[in-house]
């Protein structure tokens, strides 16, 4: 029998927590699962009233861990039921989600249960506070560029899903703020649709009750964009310096072409093994040995490419504007390198679906 779990992070709520739960209950026939995430002995009579009301679980961190290890602990314990074909719908606890806005998500999860399903705000009325309204077009504007899907807000916290996707949710690395961030840019990398649902849009008091902090929490929202490309940087940076190196070893005397050649040779082919290998693994996080014969020749392909475009970038840079070489060199090499990312994250190690439907 399907069943339908609420989720709700709970840091220092206020005392109307009580009653929005119970209207959540009496709107959504479901288990209501809190987790009240290191909130203190003062908020002790708020959960143990939660405790005591029907259909309610309340789940308990010692200390404050933030809001993603927060989702993840009612996960975890969901997942733990051993049940399929539920759903789940994640509600922030300070009273800016309606219930009735809650049935429109679960509706839209029914009728796509492969989905992600977003309560999504409009932040063009004049009472939306100044920094909900600038770090959510920040935010979309990057997840756009990076992750190549227009969503209007990112930054929301009301959502549903099937538990089809509670394993690939726990897996998604993140503790605050960032977790909900990294959660839509792994969906988009895996192919799993994400869909909206327009919301009312709720400020009580300003968004005073928030617990997000404006500049920490926005680095940390930030950088979850930021984090493939500089593992992919990294492992760039790394394997040119393994591939000196080992040049410097193997290099024969001036002037002996021959050994030269051997020492380049033998230098790119360790250097690039390996750098397919990182990239695989620790930039991009492909799992599995499917097709990854497919995938090193699309990255041989694209090394011989790269490296004969520097080439002749280099040579009509530097022949018409008469620069030395290796002053060209540096940004053509930046563009190619951005290019070189690109293709890789889309050509050579794509993501695909995890419903078994696709290749990896």
């Amino acid at each position: 029998m399907e069943q339908v779990y609420i989720v709700i992070p709970a840091f220092c709520p206020d005392r109307e927590l009580c009653r929005r739960v119970e209207e959540i209950r009496l709107t959504v026939p479901s288990e209501i699962v809190v987790v009240d995430d290191g909130s203190g002995e003062e908020f002790i009579g708020i959960f143990r009233q939660l405790r005591e009301s029907d259909g309610c679980t309340v789940l308990s961190h010692d200390k404050n861990r933030g809001k993603g290890a927060a989702l993840k602990t009612a996960f975890q314990y969901i997942k733990e039921k051993e049940e399929t074909g539920n759903k789940i719908l994640c509600i922030d606890c300070d009273g800016q989600h309606l219930p009735e806005d809650g049935r429109k998500l679960l509706k839209r999860l029914g009728e796509h249960p492969e989905a992600l399903i977003l309560g999504v705000r409009d932040f063009s009325g004049r009472h939306i506070p100044w920094r909900s309204r600038v770090g959510n077009r920040v935010s979309s504007g990057l997840f756009k560029v990076f992750a190549g899907v227009g969503l209007e807000d990112t930054q929301t916290g009301f959502r549903a899903f099937g538990s089809r996707l509670l394993e690939m949710m726990l897996r998604v690395p993140g503790q605050r703020y960032e977790y909900e961030m990294r959660v839509l840019i792994a969906c988009a990398r895996k192919g799993i649709p994400i869909l909206t649902e327009t919301i009312d849009t709720i400020y009580i008091d300003d968004n005073e009750g928030s617990h997000f902090r404006p500049i920490r929490d926005s680095f940390r929202v930030t950088a979850a964009f930021f984090l493939e490309p500089g593992r992919f940087a990294a492992s760039s940076i790394f394997c040119a310096v393994l591939d000196l190196g080992l040049f410097r070893i193997l290099e024969g005397a001036p002037g002996d072409f021959a050994g030269i050649a051997a020492a380049t040779i033998l230098a790119r082919c360790v250097s690039a093994s390996v750098n397919f290998l990182l990239n695989r693994n620790w930039v991009f996080g492909i799992r599995g040995e499917r097709k990854r014969g497919r995938s090193f020749l699309r990255y041989f392909i694209l090394c011989s490419g790269i490296a004969l475009a520097s080439a002749l970038l280099v040579s009509a840079v530097s022949g018409i504007s008469g620069a030395d070489p290796v002053l060209a060199k540096i940004p053509c090499d930046l563009v190619l390198f951005l290019i070189s990312y690109m293709m890789q994250k889309k050509w050579v190690f794509p993501h695909r679906r995890e419903d078994g439907g696709a290749d990896e």
